[in-house]
């Protein structure tokens, strides 16, 4: 049903009924509850609802903008409130009742006990008993809901709500004009390089880059084969030198022969193992060096 614009309180300097909006389907309902839930932000919802309504221009025009806010939080209050499209339909009706009647009164003609009770009178015709929810009538605890919303959103909110809808709007209308100037086209490139081209470049700096990593470690296996050798040649030197000194001083007993063999061949054992560990910790340590630059390098 198409929307009903209220009749002003009696005054002579009333100003003419708004243009006929098209009303609140339930497609429109429907479209506006989608949007509202498949977007994260709601100015989407807002901007198709506005569209659909005929409400133009809602970012410069403070009546158009309260009036779409005022729609958007009714139509999420029913919602919330369980009540049925038809339901939600009459809400709406109610609301832009109360904001045509702000309008068509001039300046604080419309008081706070007008509005209370063209409230009351658009509401109370929709209350029954046993209502038939679904041809937008309301029960007892619907009405209580919806009167309780209408308090915290319009009437805490009415000498705002009057201001804005009998004040005429100043507006500023600016003009800037700014001077643009067209580059010349530019010139090809001498150094351009065709797609075939770059993927050859990067081929081969590719290549270049396992070349250099293959060599990397090639030489640090080489480094840590050198240092194998050169810690053996270092036990074989330690170890001759021992038997020199041993042959120069000859134990005395038998028994003392016995203790220094013993020592001795401890001694040596417990060299080359020690040796042997070296390098392997030194290969150890290269071998993950270089994983830490193969890494890097990727």
């Amino acid at each position: 049903m198409a929307e009903e614009d209220p009749a002003p309180p009696a005054d002579g300097d009333a100003a003419p009924p708004p243009p006929p909006r098209p009303p609140l389907t339930p497609e429109i309902l429907a479209a506006f509850y989608e949007n509202l839930d498949g977007n994260a932000d709601p100015d989407v919802a807002a901007d198709a609802l506005a569209e659909s309504l005929e409400l133009r221009d809602r970012t410069t025009d403070s009546r158009v903008g309260s009036r779409v806010d005022f729609i958007f939080n009714a139509l999420d209050f029913a919602r919330d409130a369980g009540l049925t499209p038809a339901q939600t339909v009459a809400v709406h009706e109610v609301g832009q009742a109360m904001l045509d009647a702000c309008a068509a009164a001039p300046g604080p003609s419309f008081s706070f006990a007008d509005a209370e009770s063209l409230f009351q009178s658009t509401i109370l015709p929709k209350v029954a008993a046993e209502p038939d929810r679904e041809a937008g009538q309301f029960s007892i605890t619907d009405v209580r809901a919806v009167s309780d919303y209408f308090a915290k959103g319009f009437f805490q909110h009415f000498s705002l709500w009057r201001f804005v809808w009998s004040e005429e709007q100043e507006m500023e209308k600016h003009e800037t004009f700014k001077r643009v100037e067209f580059a010349y086209p530019a010139r090809p490139l001498p150094d351009f390089l065709t797609e075939e081209a770059n993927d050859a470049r990067l081929a081969k700096e590719a290549e270049e880059a396992e070349a250099a990593r293959v060599a990397a470690e090639e030489a640090a296996k080489e480094a840590a084969e050198a240092e194998r050798l050169r810690l053996i040649e270092e036990e074989d030197a330690r170890r001759k030198a021992e038997e020199e000194e041993y042959a120069r001083r000859k134990p005395a007993t038998l028994a003392a022969a016995v203790e220094h063999a013993v020592k001795t061949a401890l001694a040596q054992e417990r060299a080359a193992l020690e040796a042997e560990y070296a390098v392997r910790e030194k290969q150890l340590r290269e071998k993950i060096s270089v994983l830490e630059q193969q890494m890097k390098a990727k």
